[in-house]
């Protein structure tokens, strides 16, 4: 009886947590990359390109067209598994006001007064991002339509013995069996002029996943705001299916 009790209130505790939950369109992670390959003029344009993308008029008009009208949106910054990973914490935008706010929030991320910068280092631990970022989407108080998370990088993976994590075939495993989307930014550079293909076998999973690439770090504002719009108006049916699969309604999956 005990065993049954406990099972009992287990459930609806789980249920209540459920029903609490702040409904959204999308839950979105914008992971992005601090690794040590980054440079400190490279980070402030990954800070820029979001920024201002959040304060495009067509960017905030996608944000209240789904069918709740808002989102849920944070940002991380992962690099190997040795290093913490930094986050802002979640926000819901629902209006050119809090995604002004948003903005301003990241524009500012990690810099000092002086925009001297304060981030990770070492290796790029794409698949030790990923996970931190499904668990960001498990443990929120949001339940979205979609769950996606927006992966940029300038770099493959990399794998330290000193610093062992979760790989990114077994991050993307993970992602799939939750039903959340990958999806992928590649910056492509003279050491890595094919990274989008990378990006699209080894990175992106789920429905509608897709990768918008970019050319340089200034070129990565372009390609942010594009890939915003793409998804935030992704119509994306949610519904179950036998594998497991929320599958894709207008969107097709680049894979």
């Amino acid at each position: 009886r005990k065993l049954a009790g406990s099972l009992l209130a287990a459930v609806v505790m789980c249920l209540a947590s459920h029903a609490q939950a702040e409904e959204v369109d999308l839950e979105l992670v914008l992971a992005m990359d601090a690794s040590g390959s980054i440079s400190s003029e490279e980070y402030i344009l990954q800070l820029e390109g979001p920024a201002t993308a959040f304060r495009d008029p067509a960017i905030q008009a996608a944000i209240t067209s789904g069918p709740v009208g808002k989102i849920a949106v944070s940002v991380m910054l992962w690099s190997d598994a040795a290093f913490p990973k930094i986050k802002c914490g979640w926000f819901v935008l629902d209006s050119a006001r809090s995604a002004e706010t948003f903005a301003r929030l990241v524009e500012t991320f990690q810099l000092s007064k002086d925009r001297t910068v304060d981030i990770g280092g070492g290796g790029t631990g794409i698949g030790a991002g990923v996970r931190e970022a499904i668990d960001m989407l498990n443990t929120n108080s949001y339940r979205g339509l979609r769950q996606v998370i927006d992966v940029s990088g300038d770099g493959i993976e990399t794998e330290f013995s000193f610093s062992k994590g979760v790989m990114v075939r077994d991050a993307k495993l993970l992602a799939r069996a939750e039903g959340i989307t990958i999806n992928g930014l590649p910056i492509l550079s003279e050491n890595f002029p094919a990274l989008d293909k990378y990006y699209r076998d080894e990175v992106i999973i789920g429905p509608g996943a897709f990768v918008e690439k970019a050319a340089s770090f200034e070129d990565f504002g372009r390609a942010i705001r594009r890939k915003l719009l793409r998804e935030i108006q992704s119509q994306v049916a949610i519904a179950p299916q036998p594998d497991g699969w929320r599958i894709a309604g207008r969107g097709q999956t680049d894979k």
